[in-house]
């Protein structure tokens, strides 16, 4: 159906625009320069971006269940509005606190309630490649900080940052308002003409037999629980990276723009990891992409970390690459195990709740990873506890395997004793 592919096309561009939320120390570079902010001061800001957008996906979850997606988008816009203004009126002593309020927190609910709308719509229509389509959704969110990022440190080298931040306000609302347009769940019968899933176990859509789990049912379900330690654990170690941001290049001798370009790689890896980890989740299944990516966010923290003691920005593109690649598997599986092991009639609800795990890695990932920094002065020491951080997620995904097989064990002998 072409209609799809309108729906996927208008939703990744649209999250593309907003995902500049992943590239906040550098649409913050003028604000920090002016008002002298402190680094643990800034990862406030990331760390509070998190909460709230995890905060707005759980009230579009909601909303969702009431209101169509016009109506949510719509209020989304409000607070888009509102919180990019807000931040152009910075100024002083209080200048941090009003960013944290305005773009820390109004902006980033906006922000959440679009991308709650936007990944369950996308996902409702390729229920066949579920995967594959959150994977070219999430790819563009991912990439947005690392597309628009440079783009902002050209402006800001020609144009008052106040500017920019009122224009970003009218850009991503318009764009916002057009998306609502044509962003709509399938109805009845352009649900029943899409393809069905045609996989197995871990991998199942709902054709293929996935019960609709409540968000209720998730507390008393064990994967829930486990899972949401893999997200935390690896997606901790993403945030760290995003928190700290610039000063990884800019400890190593990177002026502005370079450093604006090394750690916008975060954002490209980011990017593929969801575009090419949700293509591996359609053809492999859950169980060995968890351990594949729980790795793969190990060898991110040793490269980074080999790039400060090697001194070398060249190691530290590898190592932002690596990083993002992890971070956004990490992404992409979320939205993935929502949707196959839990359903698509409450995916909207469940995403919310599990993208909750958000609040503690910002908390954790972002703002500890700058108190550390700012206690110890050594960003070595910071990347050792994030490749910690990594080998109890590998961990972690070895147990929930382990779980997942027992379950699939205990569900094949019910039925087969049911058939007897």
């Amino acid at each position: 159906m072409r209609k799809r592919i309108l729906i996927l096309v208008v939703g990744t561009v649209t999250l593309l625009f907003l995902g500049l939320i992943y590239g906040y120390s550098v649409v913050m570079a003028p604000l920090k320069a002016q008002f002298d902010w402190s680094v643990s001061g800034m990862t406030v800001i990331f760390a509070l971006s998190m909460i709230a957008f995890t905060a707005g996906n759980l009230v579009a979850g909601k909303l969702l269940k009431r209101h169509n997606v016009r109506f949510v988008m719509t209020v989304a816009i409000a607070f888009l509005l509102v919180g990019f203004v807000g931040s152009a009126f910075a100024d002083g002593a209080a200048s941090l606190p009003v960013v944290w309020l305005t773009y820390g927190i109004v902006a980033s609910v906006g922000i959440g309630f679009v991308y709650n709308v936007i990944v369950p719509t996308v996902t409702a229509w390729f229920p066949d490649k579920t995967g594959m389509a959150q994977g070219i959704c999430l790819m563009g969110y991912g990439l947005g900080g690392f597309v628009l990022g440079p783009v902002l440190t050209q402006l800001y080298t020609v144009t008052d940052w106040r500017i920019v931040f009122v224009a970003m306000a009218v850009i991503f609302s318009a764009l916002v308002f057009a998306s609502s347009i044509v962003i709509h769940m399938p109805t009845p019968e352009e649900a029943a003409a899409l393809p069905a899933s045609k996989a197995e176990g871990d991998n199942a859509g709902n054709a293929a037999g996935t019960q609709d789990v409540p968000t209720s049912g998730l507390f008393r379900d064990p994967t829930f629980y486990l899972f949401y330690l893999w997200m935390f654990l690896l997606g901790a170690v993403g945030m760290a990276t995003t928190g700290i941001g610039r000063e990884f290049p800019t400890s190593l001798g990177a002026d502005a723009v370079t450093a604006a370009f090394v750690i916008g790689f975060v954002n490209i890896g980011s990017g593929l990891g969801r575009l090419i980890g949700g293509t591996l989740l359609d053809r492999i299944g859950r169980a060995p992409f968890m351990v594949g990516t729980a790795c793969l966010s190990i060898a991110g923290a040793l490269i980074m970390l080999a790039a400060q003691v090697a001194g070398s920005i060249a190691v530290q593109v590898a190592g932002c690459l690596v990083t993002g690649l992890a971070w956004g598997a990490v992404i992409v599986t979320m939205a993935f195990v929502v949707r196959k092991v839990w359903g698509q009639a409450n995916f909207a609800e469940n995403l919310a709740v599990v993208n909750s795990y958000g609040i503690f890695a910002a908390l954790v990932g972002s703002i500890g990873s700058g108190v550390l920094l700012q206690a110890v002065g050594s960003l070595a020491t910071v990347l050792v506890v994030m490749a910690c951080f990594g080998v109890v997620g590998l961990v972690d995904a070895l147990v929930l395997n382990a779980h997942r097989s027992k379950v699939a064990r205990l569900k094949a002998a019910h039925a087969g004793a049911r058939a007897e």
